[in-house]
């Protein structure tokens, strides 16, 4: 919980973020910075470091690269069903954003991208989870993705309203123990 805390504050610092800040000498590693940049990678507050991604621009890390190609908003979208009952959103969705990505796994090994890897952050740095059910072609939850390989389809994310953020990411490796990576991507999205 105190990582989800520390996340909903470095995003909340990304709506206001100039570069730099802050930063200490004699550390290994990428600058130590208070205020996290606009683009480029640094090691923030907590411990972890972000390489920040600007609008437009391919995110990076070790295993994985992804690019926004664009971003639809929807008043509906179809979530399915479990045992003929159809799946309501989240309380408060008034939205759906339809995020459409190219997503390269740079790693050695066929991969699937996890439920918790890819996250749509708000300006205020509310996070939204995609939905592994949504009834969309390339619904990016359900492909594979060989080894130095990209694919390109959407996540969708249940909103209460249009937002306009980043997209936190996370490696592969990290994908199934976020809370313990020590290397996370933002990557920023317009509406």
């Amino acid at each position: 919980m105190t990582r989800l805390v520390a996340l909903v504050l470095v995003a909340a610092c990304l709506a206001g973020c100039g570069s730099g800040g802050d930063s200490s000498t004699g550390s290994p590693g990428p600058k130590r910075v208070a205020t996290l940049p606009t683009s480029g990678t640094v090691t923030y507050t907590d411990g972890r470091v972000y390489t920040v991604a600007p609008l437009g621009s391919v995110l990076r890390l070790d295993d994985i690269a992804v690019k926004v190609q664009k971003v639809d908003w929807k008043p509906e979208v179809d979530l399915g069903s479990v045992g003929g009952v159809s799946i309501k959103p989240p309380p408060g969705t008034k939205t759906f954003g339809v995020v459409t990505l190219t997503v390269t796994n740079t790693s050695r090994k066929p991969e699937r991208l996890g439920v918790t890897q890819i996250w749509l952050r708000n300006a205020a740095g509310s996070p939204y989870l995609a939905s592994a059910t949504a009834q969309v072609a390339d619904n990016l939850l359900r492909m594979p993705i060989p080894a130095g390989k990209s694919v390109t389809g959407v996540l969708v994310f249940p909103t209460p309203r249009q937002e306009t953020g980043y997209l936190l990411v996370y490696r592969f490796d990290d994908s199934r123990a976020i809370a313990k990576a020590n290397h996370v991507g933002l990557l920023r999205y317009a509406s």
